[in-house]
């Protein structure tokens, strides 16, 4: 009899790093030979279904679905991006404890996979947290900052194992993305900039310096900016103030994003997924920061160019990816030295899953 898996995750929402992170998952339990039916709560099951081939989906609201589906799983794991953090609200990371406590209290062994964790400013949300947590049968964070984090907050049952983010598994469709560009009008061999922004509170008028500075360097290096909402449609309006950029109306499927990422010669991305895909096609990056995990991948990644939001003018954005546009070939041999490793960390959360969902109870 198959064993089950049910993944929980900010799925279904159109967000392209949360569905790279679950594309990631399911292809390391691939190559390694996990044979299991894989049940994913997500927000819209049919578009989970379609996008994800081969698993089940239910809504993640729906109680006696989710009950049922939790009761009969060998593991219930919390699947990557940043699912714990209570700086934008503490609904979100009460619902995702819910699911690892509900799952404890059936009596399903439970697993954190690859999470980048917090900020988490509540006291209640930190404690909630290192309750739940301290009841799980394996951790994997995506860095030493999230390790630190919970190891202050009280998690002490359960050692946190620093990965990289499951999205480094996912193949680049260099295939479908060329057709993409094509249909743009655009060559592979042209000069790419690809461009991912995305909202943040407060930040509008250093939103629309970088923006002006992004156009502004594209200009002057002779470069067509590719413009990539990561998050649709909320990313749509603050990727067109680049002034002459081509728009990417669809970015539902994972490879082919990322084999656009992999065509353009440098990457400027507030997005952590358009940074992680850059670093896994060898695409040298200028980061545009607005938390700490952009800073924390930026670093990890070796790239020189990491620019705070205070920072933001545009001045300093151009500048940057004026550099990282010359500096583009050295950069590209050193993060073409860490792809290797990167993905082989990538599979370690994979590693555990298959541990664990064949241990038995």
């Amino acid at each position: 009899m198959k064993k089950r898996i049910v993944i929980s995750g900010y799925y279904g929402c159109g967000n392209t790093g949360d569905e790279a992170v679950l594309r990631g998952i399911l292809a390391g339990l691939d190559e390694l030979g996990v044979e299991a039916e894989i049940t994913v709560l997500s927000s819209d099951p049919v578009r989970t279904e379609s996008e994800h081939p081969g698993t089940r989906s239910i809504h993640r609201f729906n109680p006696l679905a989710v009950v049922r589906s939790i009761r009969s799983a060998d593991l219930v794991v919390s699947g990557g991006g940043s699912l714990l953090q209570d700086i934008t609200s503490a609904r979100s990371a009460r619902y995702y404890l819910g699911i690892l406590r509900l799952a404890q209290i059936l009596g399903r062994r439970t697993m954190v996979c690859a999470q980048g964790i917090g900020p988490l400013v509540k006291q209640s949300t930190r404690k909630a947290a290192a309750k739940a947590l301290n009841r799980t049968a394996a951790i994997t964070v995506r860095d030493e900052e999230s390790r630190l984090l919970l190891e202050s907050i009280g998690v002490d049952q359960v050692p946190a194992q620093v990965t990289a983010d499951p999205s480094f598994l996912v193949d680049a469709d260099y295939e479908s993305a060329d057709a993409v560009l094509a249909d743009l009008g655009v060559s592979p061999n042209e000069n790419l900039i690809g461009v991912s922004l995305r909202p943040w509170p407060k930040a509008e008028t250093a939103l629309s310096a970088a923006a002006a500075g992004i156009a502004e360097a594209a200009g002057s290096i002779g470069a067509q900016c590719l413009l990539l909402p990561m998050h649709q449609p909320d990313d749509v309006t603050v990727c067109e103030a680049v002034e002459g950029g081509l728009l990417v109306g669809k970015m539902n499927d994972v490879p082919t994003v990322k084999g656009l990422i992999g065509r353009c010669g440098i990457v400027v991305g507030m997005r952590l997924h358009s940074l992680i895909f850059a670093a896994s096609e060898a695409v040298p990056f200028t980061s545009l920061c607005y938390d700490p995990k952009v800073s924390s991948f930026a670093a990890l990644a070796g790239q020189k160019h990491v620019l705070e939001v205070g920072s933001w003018d545009r001045e300093s954005v151009r500048g940057a990816v004026e550099d990282t546009w010359r500096t583009r070939s050295a950069a590209r041999a050193e993060l073409e030295r860490k792809a290797a490793g990167l993905k082989n960390s990538a599979l370690e959360s994979g590693k555990l899953i298959k541990e664990l969902v064949n241990r038995e109870q």
